[in-house]
């Protein structure tokens, strides 16, 4: 195209391929800038942003809605029993010692008190650090400078004694102990072989590894075989000293003949300690061995040695019971003890025992058909297996909620009521019939009341567990 004037103003020809640049509107910004921004390098970093769900969660004005849910579900007769299929949790109790909530200036004053010029305050001193077992490096090493630099002999042994209770086994700590077991005196080497017995259990139940030296070893040994053969087998020196020989050394046979003598006697308290060093230590296993664990798990007045006996049966294994042919029999005695145990700890134990040794699928079977008896006491027996082997499906439970309705036995419903309770069994369904009994009179009231008070402790807890998980620091 040619002006007036004669100028060419024709558009500029593109070269092959070139495309006209394409004006956009409104135009950038850049277009009026005056001066080129200086670009700086930007490190690239990856933000995490919460996603809906947790946002969700943590937001105050969907409580409301939450609850509505909560409720909706609630009203669902589908829900889920897995997790009452496991055990009911062993409640132990809170071992508050000393050691927790000792303060650090009592541990300061007792050091000090080693230092005093009056030697029953060192002597209280000496015993009280070693009782609290705090094996701390300011302690070990105060009672240490106590038993080299003192001239009092008793101080000294007070002082070797609490050093091995905090697990300090020097060759001049054992020297000292092996000469007090030399001692005529009984109740000095009863003192000292308990004191030794606490330090090598302790020390036999660390990895091999980690094992720390013992000084004059051989020394010690050699002391206790003494003193083994020197007192009556039956002794308590003689088994105290036996005991340690076996945590020094699991292969020793005086140990192991000892442990085996003590099976035959009437002492339940010796004969459970005997069955804890031949199985867990020794790993000695014979058909006397098992036999003596089942009638420990069957006749030991003490709950504590049940329990024992019930875990020592599972650290067998089932192998081992079957080769020796004693699987009937102990699958008879753990399904007895499921329901005729009066301790719940030793339920717990027995249940466990169940399940370690895969035997669990044939309880059930056989309790489930016990749940339908006619007579009251395999009912009442059922349910208290149950109570602590858990319920594996819904027909089940369904059962025993109809049970707790409309069985003829009172004693079957209470029973019924403890299962619940003892599974935390905070469902609907359970809370809806345990309120109406509650608001009647008699056992089954009092029973369904406490029920409900355990099942809302749960509930509390697992309430504060939740605010406790979305708390913000």
């Amino acid at each position: 195209m040619v002006r007036e004037d004669g100028i060419n103003i024709s558009p500029p020809t593109l070269a092959a391929g070139q495309q006209i640049p394409r004006v956009t509107y409104p135009c950038s910004p850049s277009e009026w800038r005056t001066f080129q921004p200086v670009v700086t390098f930007v490190q690239p970093r990856i933000v995490e942003q919460p996603d809906a769900a947790s946002l969700k969660k943590q937001c105050p004005y969907r409580k409301k809605l939450e609850k509505q849910k909560k409720k909706a579900l609630k009203k669902r007769s589908d829900f889920s029993l897995s997790k009452y299929v496991k055990l009911a949790r062993i409640k132990e109790k809170e071992n508050f010692t000393e050691k927790e909530n000792l303060n650090p200036e009592r541990l300061k004053a007792l050091i000090n008190y080693l230092d005093s010029p009056v030697e029953l305050e060192q002597l209280y001193a000496a015993q009280a650090l070693g009782q609290l077992g705090v094996a701390e490096e300011s302690v070990t090493s105060a009672l240490f400078n106590t038993f080299q630099e003192c001239n009092s002999l008793p101080l000294q042994y007070e002082a070797a004694r609490s050093l091995a209770l905090l697990g300090c086994l020097d060759t001049s700590v054992v020297k000292m102990l092996i000469r007090h077991l030399k001692d005529a005196s009984l109740n000095r080497r009863e003192d000292t072989l308990s004191a030794l017995k606490v330090s090598l259990q302790a020390w036999s139940m660390t990895p091999e590894l980690e094992w720390y030296w013992i000084g004059a070893r051989s020394s010690l040994i050699r002391n206790l075989r003494r003193l083994v053969n020197l007192q009556d087998p039956m002794d308590s020196v003689s088994f105290d000293a036996a005991l340690c020989l076996g945590y020094l050394d699991k292969y020793n046979p005086i140990a192991q003949e000892t442990m085996f003598m003590c099976l035959s006697q009437d002492d339940y308290q010796r004969k459970i300690q005997a069955l804890v060093m031949l199985v867990k230590q020794m790993a000695i296993v014979d058909p006397v061995v098992i036999k003596t664990v089942i009638d420990q798990l069957q006749r030991s007045p003490l709950y504590k040695h049940r329990v024992d006996a019930a875990r020592l049966l599972a650290t067998i294994g089932l192998e081992i019971i079957q080769e020796e042919g004693l699987e009937e029999e102990v699958f008879n005695v753990l399904l007895e003890k499921l329901s005729e145990e009066p301790f719940l700890v030793v339920r717990q134990a027995v249940a466990s025992t169940v399940e370690e040794l895969n035997i669990k699928k044939r309880v059930w079977d056989i309790v489930e058909k016990q749940l339908r008896d006619d007579k009251d006491e395999m009912r009442k027996k059922a349910v208290i297996a149950l109570g602590v082997l858990g319920i594996r499906n819904k027909s089940l439970f369904f059962a025993m909620l109809e049970m707790l309705e409309l069985d003829t036995c009172e004693d079957v419903r209470i029973q019924v009521v403890r299962a619940f309770s003892t599974l935390g069994m905070d469902n609907m369904h359970v809370r809806k019939s345990l309120v109406k009994k509650a608001q009647t009179q008699g056992i089954l009231a009092r029973e369904c009341s406490k029920a409900l008070e355990s099942l809302d402790k749960v509930s509390d807890a697992q309430k504060e567990y939740m605010l406790q998980s979305f708390k913000i620091y």
